[in-house]
């Protein structure tokens, strides 16, 4: 396998540490705050000098916490703060482009012995976990049958989107069933991943990592559209079902027959064959 690894510099993780020491103390000196943790890559153990931080703290719940005044406090001034929609919190970059999220959770919103792949920072309230998880490794094989079904329903739209003449949607669902793909092979080494989702290669092997680098290119035509699609169907089939045979767990094949046939009878592909 070629290696395109940029030749960047040494990895150095300071700066992000240096935020998240400051993190510790501005927490512990506000009485508003009863808890706060790391989650994603520093939380797991799997941060680089590329991590995001994500930083969680828990409040009183008698109190309102202004998340971006406390990441300011936190991190420094900000070129950008904005909210993650649904929560109490969001992204935001300092000057330098350290990236920061922040979530603040109300005390009754959250149960803190529940979580796995933190680190704990400060806790007044005893109910952290005092063990962060480490980086999960292989185990035992496993058969996602949400990603497997997830998969089909995703490849069977096409008949929609190509129906319609929406090539811009049907390209990017080159990368939707690609994704699925990636979340199979994961799958097949046994790992439940705890860390950020930018990052793939320590979860693959060579060989996995080779067929996902070799798909084909696409420009925004159904011709090629169905020919970076049929590649990663016919891949995620085979494996799919020797993965169901390994974990002992049923291939749904009257879904694939279905989605087969619906594909063939409308589009004149079958998309078994790469």
């Amino acid at each position: 396998m070629t290696d395109r690894t940029l030749d960047l510099a040494p990895p150095d993780i300071a700066p992000q540490w240096r935020v998240i020491d400051r993190a510790r103390a501005v927490l512990a000196a506000d009485d508003r705050i009863l808890a706060g943790w790391l989650a994603g890559s520093f939380g797991c153990g799997a941060a680089d000098s590329y991590s995001d931080i994500d930083l969680h703290c828990l409040v009183r719940a008698d109190c309102v916490v202004p998340w971006r005044e406390l990441a300011a406090e936190v991190a420094g001034p900000l070129v950008l703060a904005s909210d993650l929609p649904g929560m109490i919190g969001g992204y935001a970059l300092t000057p330098e482009w350290l990236h920061l999220d922040l979530i603040v959770h109300p005390r009754s919103s959250i149960e803190l012995r529940g979580l796995t792949g933190i680190l704990p920072l400060y806790d007044s309230t005893g109910e952290l976990p005092e063990v962060p998880a480490a980086q999960p490794g292989p185990g035992e094989p496993y058969f996602p049958s949400d990603v497997v079904q997830f998969f089909f329903y995703l490849l069977g739209n096409l008949v929609a989107t190509f129906g319609r003449g929406e090539l811009i949607v049907a390209y990017g669902g080159i990368l939707a069933v690609r994704d699925r793909l990636v979340e199979l092979m994961v799958a097949e080494r046994g790992i439940r991943r705890a860390s950020g989702n930018k990052r793939l290669n320590v979860f693959l092997t060579e060989e996995q990592r080779e067929f996902l680098e070799s798909m084909p290119a696409a420009d925004v035509s159904i011709d090629r559209i169905s020919a970076a699609i049929r590649h990663i169907s016919a891949e995620f089939i085979r494996r799919g079902r020797a993965l169901a045979v390994r974990s002992g767990q049923v291939w749904p094949q009257s879904l694939e027959d279905a989605t087969i046939d619906h594909l063939r009878r409308h589009l004149g592909i079958d998309f078994r064959e790469a």
